[in-house]
């Protein structure tokens, strides 16, 4: 037999479980809505010269 303590806790962790869901769409929601708003004429971003590794010439 379940207490009234019991059967809040397992209404709790069931309502947890069924919001978990929910906020992670919520939040996935928003990041789409953001790349969205990104201008979409720039297809290819420049790269700094750090990305590029140094060519040392070799001396035999």
């Amino acid at each position: 037999m379940l207490t009234d303590r019991d059967e809040r806790a397992l209404l709790a962790a069931a309502e947890n479980r069924i919001a978990r869901p929910l906020r992670i769409g919520a939040a996935l929601a928003s990041v789409r809505r953001t790349l969205a708003r990104r201008p979409q004429g720039r297809t290819q971003e420049r790269e700094s010269g750090a990305c590029h590794p140094t060519r040392t010439p070799i001396h035999p």
